[in-house]
């Protein structure tokens, strides 16, 4: 190989010379010390730069409450955040460690007093509900980092080349003030989980700005002459900040598509039980849990011209097998004759006429259909704990009501609940279904086998909750003593006496029961022996199939 091929192979690609020789260019067009001069000018705090974070976070938070878009860009127009982060960036680039601290004040300042003047508006304004505009803001995604990362370097060449920069600084602004107006919001509120999306949010904006400005600043030479051990530190600040960034943005992005898939199909499947109905959705909702087993809940209302039994049931198994998560559902369906529905104006208008009769009699039956609706709501306004699914078919006064296991809820409490809901709608059939859990124990004092009232009711209330799960035979199991008296186990001992009465007491309701009697060995702790003692006066029920 000559000398020559090797110092061709030796030499940089073109694209690279022409790159270098480009940035070389572009470096020499910039006055360095005026644009450091100008930023340290911007940057400091000032009572004009407290003013201007007041209004314009006033304005913002306004435009918040409001959902209006145009009054929030009207905020972002007269803010004057971008002064202290560009200052923050380029001190990051030329290491200027006063002005990094100068800048940091500025920002401190002005973030405290536009979270005052937003508390302040939100805790004395009549509206304080949550806005579309409020939302999108509590909740920030990797999007929202690249919505920063671009206007961070948009500011840095705008300071730069010192062109467009009040432009520019309202695409910052956009970035920030919003965020720190909703953080305001929620704190006002006590809304803590949108006040900390918010700030997040605010403070992943900040920093990528500053970092891209950062970034672009040394890209026009600005702190070259610093040693390779600083541009490595700086270096390692840029990417060590973006991927701690990265990976909650990337994660929430994530959640965010998996939600708006699940509307989607959700609203797609609502209607496959009414498959060959003519019926339409007309409200539609659903609410994912925020964190833990919860299931996600699925609300829809569904005008239909034939009622569905059973649409609630179908429409959760199946989307809980499509997303392989349980799914709670609620249709409420309401019966329309769309020939009917059409003509109602027209029937109130010739109700008086010479065929005023028929007419009458038509609008009364829509005015029944319209209290039946009324029921409906109610009767599921009046079960206070979580349903899984519900079955009220007005037409012949039934409900089913599937509730969905609920902490602290008993079996006897899901039976009183029944017993009131049928005292409440007396003119229907109401079923409730309890959850499928552990069957409490029936407990006995010291030497003692009567069944007294408590321990009757007892009885009866796992007789009905067999009788609810479609269980028709048990195990009536007896705890003793010892393995000796498990082995003797007969009708003459204690634990058989006491599963005796029990078992005669789900007999007359239809279970069929087994007796048996069953020796645990405790431990040596005391707590564990204390617990089998207190076993020994129990009497269990355990399903069978």
């Amino acid at each position: 190989m000559s000398s020559t091929e090797s110092t061709r192979r030796m030499r940089p690609p073109e694209w690279r010379r022409r790159l270098k020789v480009a940035r070389w260019r572009g470096i020499r067009q910039i006055r360095h010390n005026e644009v450091v001069e100008h930023v340290h000018e911007e940057g400091a705090l000032s009572g004009r730069y407290i003013f201007m974070n007041i209004m314009s976070c006033g304005i913002a938070i306004l435009g918040l409450l409001l959902s209006s878009p145009a009054v929030i860009i009207g905020a972002m127009l007269i803010s004057p955040l971008m002064g202290p982060i560009m200052l923050m960036g380029f001190s990051l680039a030329i290491l200027d460690l006063a002005a990094l601290r100068q800048a940091v004040i500025s920002l401190a300042a002005g973030t405290l007093v536009s979270l005052v003047t937003a508390f302040l508006i939100v805790f004395v304004s009549p509206l304080t509900e949550i806005t579309t505009e409020i939302l999108s803001r509590a909740r920030p995604n990797f999007f929202d980092l690249l919505v920063a990362v671009f206007s961070g370097l948009a500011g840095g060449y705008a300071v730069i080349h010192r062109k467009g920069e009040t432009i520019v600084g309202v695409a910052i602004a956009t970035a920030l003030m919003p965020p720190l107006a909703v953080t305001g919001y929620g704190l006002a509120t006590a809304q803590f989980q949108i006040a900390g999306g918010a700030f997040f949010l605010f403070m992943t904006n900040l920093l990528a700005i500053a970092l891209m400005v950062t970034v672009l600043s040394r890209f026009y030479g600005f702190g070259e002459r610093h040693s390779p051990r600083h541009a490595a530190w700086q270096n390692a600040l840029v990417i060590g900040v973006f991927v701690a960034l990265s990976i909650p943005l990337g994660l929430s992005l994530r959640d965010i598509a998996y939600e708006a898939r699940v509307r989607d199909v959700s609203r797609d499947m609502v209607l496959v039980p009414f498959n060959e109905a003519e019926a339409r959705v007309t409200d539609f909702d659903v609410t994912f849990p925020r964190a833990g087993p919860d299931r996600i809940k699925v609300r829809a209302t569904v005008l239909t011209p034939l009622r569905v039994p059973g649409a609630e049931a179908l429409l959760a198994s199946q989307l809980s097998e499509r997303f392989r998560r349980q799914v709670a559902v609620v249709v409420d369906q309401v019966i329309i004759d769309d020939d009917l529905s059409s003509e109602t104006a027209r029937l109130a208008a010739v109700a008086e006429s010479s065929f005023g009769a028929p007419m009458r009699a038509q609008t009364s039956r829509l005015e029944a259909l319209a209290a039946e609706r009324r029921t409906e709501r109610e009767m599921r306004a009046a079960f206070p704990y979580e349903l899984a699914a519900a079955d009220i078919d007005p037409t012949a006064r039934q409900a089913v009501f599937s509730a969905a296991p609920t902490a602290g809820v008993s079996l006897p409490a899901f039976r009183r609940l029944e017993e009131g809901l049928s005292r409440n709608f007396p003119d229907w059939g109401i079923r409730v279904d309890p959850p499928k859990t552990d069957l409490p124990a029936v407990e006995f004092a010291v030497e003692t086998e009567s069944m007294d009232a408590v321990r009757l009711q007892l009885a009866s209330d796992l007789a009905w909750g067999l009788q609810r799960w479609g269980i028709t035979e048990v195990e009536v199991v007896a705890f003793l003593p010892s393995a000796a008296a498990a082995q003797k186990f007969n009708p003459q001992s204690l634990g058989h006496r006491r599963a005796s009465a029990v078992a005669a007491e789900l007999t007359k309701a239809g279970i069929a029961t087994r007796i048996v009697g069953e020796y645990r060995a405790a431990a040596s702790k005391p707590a564990d022996r204390a617990a089998a003692v207190l076993r020994e006066n129990q009497i269990l029920i355990r399903p069978l199939g």
